[in-house]
């Protein structure tokens, strides 16, 4: 499926373990790096951090064009986006469930996911949290036992957007 991602098309997505959905090429660095990136790769980042599942948890993904979840997430974005014409026909589903994190001597875990839902032109994102227990763990040099300190996760969509005046950057908080 070809959709179109801040108005380039996309012919192929990655989830990466790390908490990070990305476009062309895959991320798997764990420790994020302030936006924008100097590389300027486009990714979408429910929580882009030192996600470890093989400590815990289980990273899921589906695409989908269930008219049921296509029709919910219609109604969604059009009750908060109603200028915008919109009827979802695909849609992109990754789950990060119950994740612990890198170096971990806790129960602690984080429960995350994106979703893309897409009319053929346009795409929207949306982010949705469950439990969220630990920002950071030691490959950031965050503490063990609380999975907090060193550099946090990070979260939003990461684009690069050309207008006349320049490239921008915007990172949807």
């Amino acid at each position: 499926m070809t959709f179109t991602f801040y108005g380039k098309e996309h012919r192929s997505l990655y989830v990466n373990n790390n908490g990070v959905v990305s476009f062309g090429v895959s991320v798997s660095q764990y420790t994020p790096d302030p936006f924008p990136l100097a590389d300027g790769r486009p990714f979408v980042a429910p929580y882009w951090g030192d996600v470890n599942n093989n400590l815990g948890g289980d990273v899921y993904y589906r695409e989908t064009q269930n008219p049921e979840l296509l029709r919910r997430l219609t109604r969604d974005i059009n009750q908060y986006f109603p200028e915008i014409p919109f009827t979802a026909t695909w849609a992109f589903v990754a789950t990060w469930d119950r994740v612990a994190y890198y170096g971990s001597t806790s129960q602690k875990v984080n429960t995350f996911q994106a979703v893309l839902a897409n009319d053929g032109k346009v795409t929207f994102i949306m982010l949705n949290y469950g439990t969220i227990q630990w920002t950071t763990g030691t490959a950031s040099r965050g503490d063990a036992n609380t999975g907090l300190g060193g550099t946090p996760a990070q979260v939003g969509p990461l684009i690069q957007h050309t207008q006349e005046c320049g490239t921008r950057w915007w990172r949807e908080p």
